[in-house]
């Protein structure tokens, strides 16, 4: 997902367009999510606690019309001290139009590789989720660059260092056949190429009746946020490993507030995760796949990396803050992708 760019591309306006306004709810207690009414006491509350990164991962930005394609790092490689002059050369010498975009000479990539822990024998790794497709580059033969991000423009002259995206440029022609924007690309920089070759399930729903949902009691802090909600329609979804269950909740004005989403293990019938997704200020739930034509697929499930559990993805639109990818299993572990979300 990308943010709205005045200098950058076209790929910033796809995660504005889907941020939703936060929806008004009535202040009756409905009957219908008395079904979940129960509470759990259990260890689930704990184990949401956010956990420390296991893996980095990054988002592809196409700059506007040119050739070249841009992944930042700047999530990771913090550019807002302005007395630190080896983050950034001096700006005002450049001018307010080469400072918009330029690569850096050794020192300041030097400084970038260490503070990054990347090396120059390190690759880095694009995977296309969607389109099944991958690619990779050894460090050492990529640029790094500097790109005014996407809320910063000629009028902000004389720039910032937060007024910049810090990471490395890409020539667009070897991403060729990758999705429009490189929406469903993902980026690792390190050794070893961590995306497994199995091809990613969009997820196919079909609606159930509202009695197969499984029975699991709401956790205390999601049956607060559904108060005020109704059930809507149930989902079901089901592969050779798991079954996927998801239960609509609708706002006073039948608007879906949230999902609830559970994952079965289809052999034991134990439920592995459990994930309500919901408006809030910087969050609002996605269109279900095909909702809005056959190219329109935001759920996605599979073996996404070698060394883990399959995962599960794409419920909501995130405005605030970054999309994640939640792993199925009793980690309970969210990969936050690092998209340099400055809105």
């Amino acid at each position: 997902m990308a943010t709205k760019s005045l200098l950058i591309s076209t790929a910033f306006l796809i995660l504005l367009s889907a941020c939703n306004k936060k929806e008004n709810t009535s202040t009756a207690t409905l009957p219908e999510v008395a079904e979940h009414a129960e509470t759990e006491t259990d260890t689930l509350q704990t184990e949401e606690t956010s956990k420390k990164e296991s893996i980095y991962l990054f988002n592809v930005t196409p700059k506007d019309s040119s050739d070249i394609a841009f992944v930042s790092l700047s999530d990771i490689y913090p550019v807002s001290d302005e007395k630190d002059t080896l983050v950034l050369p001096n700006i005002e010498k450049m001018g307010k139009y080469d400072a918009q975009y330029f690569t850096f000479d050794k020192n300041y990539r030097k400084r970038f590789l260490s503070k990054t822990n990347i090396s120059e024998t390190d690759s880095m790794f694009i995977y296309d989720y969607a389109k099944n497709k991958q690619v990779s580059f050894a460090v050492k033969n990529l640029k790094t660059a500097a790109m005014l991000n996407g809320y910063s423009s000629e009028e902000d002259w004389p720039y910032h260092n937060y007024d910049f995206m810090i990471g490395f440029e890409i020539n667009k022609k070897y991403l060729n056949g990758f999705s429009e924007y490189y929406r469903d690309a993902l980026v690792y920089v390190g050794k070893e190429n961590p995306f497994s070759k199995e091809r990613l399930k969009p997820i196919a729903w079909k609606k159930i009746a509202k009695k197969d949902y499984p029975s699991k009691a709401l956790k205390n802090d999601d049956r607060a946020l559904l108060k005020n909600t109704v059930t809507g329609n149930t989902y079901f979804y089901k592969t050779d490993s798991y079954e996927y269950f998801l239960q609509e909740y609708l706002d006073s004005n039948k608007i879906i507030y949230g999902r609830r989403l559970l994952v079965v293990d289809s052999k034991s019938k134990n439920v592995i995760i459990e994930k309500l997704f919901s408006q809030s200020e910087g969050t609002s739930p996605s269109p279900l796949n095909y909702e809005n034509g056959e190219n329109s697929v935001d759920q996605w499930t599979g073996k996404l990396f070698k060394n883990k559990p399959e995962v599960v993805f794409g419920f909501e639109y995130v405005s605030f803050g970054c999309p994640s990818i939640s792993v199925i299993d009793k980690s309970n572990e969210e990969i936050n992708i690092q998209c340099d979300n400055r809105h």
